[in-house]
């Protein structure tokens, strides 16, 4: 562990504006959670403010609203789920010479509010693949992620759009 540390913070580079400072990202997608009852597929979106300490770790303050279709097996059983915590991130690879496309890896924790199953934990871990265009302030990505809620897990895949404040 002291060694991942130690590796993520040695020999800093200048990342691009959009991986510096502040930034707001949007990201929407589909979603897969599995359940006692089987699966439920919904869009999730993701509102993230985040803050970058070093060109390779950053943290940040999210908001999600998911919505799931009840499986087949049982229906009319919807469910909808808004939530709210704290994220970190650390580059793991940088794929150019520029760190215009860099892979991250992000963890977060928080707590969720859902009908009909009640309130509870919930959290995400996964990988982005984040690309910088030829416009500086913005980003574009790509996350997997595993998510968990109290009630299943599933996974999540997570188009995004980073613009730097």
């Amino acid at each position: 562990m002291v060694a991942l540390i130690a590796a993520l913070l040695a020999a800093p580079l200048s990342p691009p504006v959009s991986q510096r400072g502040p930034w707001l990202e949007m990201q929407a997608g589909p979603q897969v959670l599995f359940r006692g009852s089987g699966a439920g597929v919904g869009p999730e979106v993701r509102l993230a403010l985040g803050l970058g300490f070093t060109g390779r770790l950053a943290a940040e303050a999210w908001l999600s609203g998911a919505l799931e279709e009840a499986p087949i097996r049982s229906p009319g059983n919807d469910q909808s789920r808004v939530a709210a915590g704290l994220a970190a991130r650390a580059r793991l690879f940088q794929l150019d010479s520029e760190g215009k496309a860099m892979v991250w890896g992000r963890l977060g924790a928080g707590w969720a509010a859902a009908t009909p199953s009640g309130s509870g934990p919930t959290g995400f871990a996964g990988a982005q693949l984040l690309f910088q265009p030829f416009v500086n302030r913005f980003a574009f990505g790509l996350e997997v992620d595993a998510v968990g809620v109290r009630s299943g897990l599933g996974v999540a895949v997570l188009p995004s759009l980073r613009c730097a404040l």
